[in-house]
């Protein structure tokens, strides 16, 4: 299980800021807002147990750290929109956008076509746990799609969680803070970041 952390190194932020400029700017302009920056890392010497995939998280541009001992980490960004409530999260093959309901179900949209084998019908069930809409080309797309998805959802009844702060908006990821500046991560849509590039090692 990955452990996240929020990035306090002015340094590293700066990294994370430079390789998702565009995608922060679109987000700002949609009214999200800044939420964290945050660093996923893995087990110990996960760098060695991923090496076949460190050349294609390269080439999506991941911003990539390796703490002691040999751990593999990334470093991304997260935003927030109030209304809808919802969570972007800008990684090196696209964006995603989280947003929860009371009933602890959980929708997802994103701009990773790769991930487009995943909208298969069970997948697709509104009356499953989580909800996923079909990828889109551009951030604009898919948030319109995210937005009609969330008011289709309200129709069948359910009721968008409240997320009034840090705490809250973080445990619509599966994110349950533990100290002030630690996170203990459990991704609701399976392991995050490097499944998706596993998918292109076999």
């Amino acid at each position: 299980m990955a452990k996240c952390t929020e990035i306090k190194d002015s340094r590293l932020q700066s990294r994370v800021r430079t390789r998702y400029a565009s995608d922060i700017g679109a987000l700002e302009t949609m009214g999200f807002r800044h939420l964290a920056f945050k660093l996923e890392t893995h087990a110990p010497f996960s760098a060695l147990a991923y090496l076949p995939a460190l050349p294609l998280m390269r080439r999506a541009k991941e911003v990539l750290v390796f703490p002691f001992p040999l751990r593999l980490a990334t470093a991304n960004v997260l935003f927030i929109h109030p209304e809808p409530s919802t969570i972007a999260s800008c990684m090196g093959l696209g964006v995603k956008f989280y947003t929860n309901f009371s009933d602890y179900s959980l929708l997802i949209s994103s701009t990773l076509l790769s991930h487009i084998a995943l909208q298969a019908p069970v997948i697709q069930n509104t009356n499953s746990q989580i909800v996923r809409t079909p990828p889109r080309r551009t951030l604009e797309e898919a948030w319109l799609s995210h937005k009609r998805q969330i008011a289709e959802m309200k129709l069948q009844g359910r009721k968008l969680a409240i997320q009034a702060h840090l705490p809250i908006t973080l445990r619509s990821l599966g994110v349950k803070k533990q100290t002030s500046d630690t996170l203990n991560l459990r991704f609701l849509d399976g392991p995050p970041q490097l499944t998706k590039y596993r998918h292109y090692t076999h």
